[in-house]
């Protein structure tokens, strides 16, 4: 024992821990937490200190600090479902969940818009009872184009409502865009914005950028076989943000209105990066990325304009009227 300083007994050590735990909140400091800590919540903490003085066990306790949780902010959006969607004049209604990821109450600014042609967005609209279908009465667009205050974890179903625009019958393509943005704020992972938080405190942009968009490729119907192509991205910290080492899910889509033979489908494998190994598949069902006796294979050596890393061949050979075959496979950004 160091000269100057006296032992507290046990018992004291105890009741002046007891004591001191008293001026905390009521949650144990050990336990582990099942959900993040909501935003706005105040985490409070006061020490305590214990003495003997003139043969007399004593205590004082310090000035107490507060700091409240900072609001994360985050969002996901996904399409139900996959392939591309066939606008005719009627209203067509194309499904997506949106979930808020923050650890606070957060609404979303929601849009849809098409690329361009004959295509229009009617609505975008909150879909009341979930079930994937449009009903004018009750599906209804929120008021300043902003989800109800969603609570941490808590996903609603929207949907796109597209027309078409012109009877003209002629064949177009196209791409349907839908984003979700925070309300309180967007932009790069870790900005702030100062006091806007639940409870007062800072709200912080998440990994996700508190932004999120699904592009889905639309068509007229084209008579004749044809090819639609879209993409998704995903980052190591779960974000839609086109980085390093994220991996891009390319899916092909082929679309026969009459039966056809020799039929085949090659994609390069883009500048920038390389081919995520066992990831192609056709229908669902992986493919070999050697040439052997499947459907597809990754030729690393294969050239094309714009591509510096091979590409995918996939046959589909003889394809019967009304056939749909979708092709998929990954890269990572380099």
């Amino acid at each position: 024992m160091r000269a100057g300083y006296r032992s507290v007994s046990v018992t004291a050590l105890r009741a002046l821990i007891a004591g001191a735990a008293g001026l905390l909140a009521p949650a144990p400091a050990w336990s582990q937490a099942t959900a993040p800590t909501p935003a706005g919540t105040p985490i409070v903490n006061t020490a305590a200190l214990g003495f003997d003085l003139n043969g007399a066990t004593q205590s004082t306790v310090s000035n107490t600090v507060t700091i409240i949780v900072a609001e994360r902010l985050d969002v996901s959006l996904v399409r139900t479902g996959q392939g591309a969607v066939v606008v005719t004049p009627q209203p067509k209604a194309v499904p997506f969940t949106l979930t808020n990821r923050d650890n606070g109450n957060e609404s979303f600014a929601i849009a849809a818009t098409v690329s361009a042609g004959v295509f229009g967005v009617q609505a975008l609209v909150i879909d009341a009872n979930g079930d994937g279908l449009y009903d004018p009465a009750k599906d209804l667009p929120p008021a300043d184009g902003r989800t109800p205050v969603l609570s941490p974890g808590q996903s609603i179903q929207l949907l796109a409502i597209l027309v078409r625009t012109d009877s003209s019958g002629g064949a177009a393509t196209a791409t349907l865009t839908v984003t979700a943005q925070s309300t309180t704020g967007s932009g790069q992972p870790g900005s702030t914005y100062a006091g806007l938080g639940d409870g007062g405190g800072d709200a912080v942009v998440g990994p996700t950028g508190a932004i999120a968009s699904v592009v889905v490729p639309i068509t007229t119907g084209i008579a004749g076989p044809s090819l639609f192509k879209s993409q998704s991205v995903l980052a190591a910290d779960g974000s839609q943000n086109a980085v390093r080492d994220a991996v891009i899910t390319y899916t092909l889509e082929a679309r026969f209105t009459d039966a056809v033979t020799g039929a085949r489908i090659v994609d390069p494998i883009p500048q920038g990066t390389v081919f995520v190994p066992g990831s192609l598949t056709l229908d669902g069902t992986p493919l070999t990325d050697a040439g052997d006796g499947d459907a597809g294979a990754f030729d690393r050596n294969a050239s094309a304009p714009g591509a510096a890393g091979g590409g995918i061949a996939v046959a589909l050979g003889q394809v019967a009227a009304a056939a749909v075959h979708t092709v998929q496979f990954k890269t990572k950004i380099q």
